[in-house]
């Protein structure tokens, strides 16, 4: 597989997803950087400027949310960064609040496969294979 020069940030508590999505990314030519709480992908976030954060909701230390309002606080990167947002509610009230700080993709963890996760991902950077 060839290197593809995107680097995605996966944020997420649970460590079997966590290294599911970040090996499925890898293997399909992504860097990937891995946090397995809030705090820590703000940290990674902020300080390598991925090109695309993988953001699960509910975390530890601090939420998907929370992390999301500081990354779009940075005016430089990340009022712009591509964001998904990862999580197991697909309620209303969750989806309303992360596209008040404009991430419209949201992806319910018991809804895809990790074939259309790598698919879903290379077609935010206009990657066609």
């Amino acid at each position: 597989m060839s290197k593809i020069n995107k680097t995605i940030l996966v944020v997420e508590d649970e460590v079997a997803m966590l290294q599911a999505l970040s090996t499925k990314l890898e293997l399909e030519g992504f860097k990937v950087l891995k946090a397995e709480n809030g705090e820590k992908g703000l940290e990674i976030a902020l300080k390598e400027h991925p090109d695309l954060i993988m953001l699960d909701i509910l975390m530890p230390k601090m939420n998907g949310i929370e992390v999301l309002k500081k990354i779009r606080d940075d005016q430089s990167w990340g009022a712009e960064v591509l964001v998904i947002m990862l999580s197991n509610l697909s309620d209303a009230d969750s989806v309303s609040k992360v596209a008040e700080h404009g991430v419209y993709d949201f992806l319910v963890k018991t809804d895809w496969r990790l074939d259309d996760v790598s698919k879903f991902v290379k077609n935010k950077f206009g990657i066609t294979q």
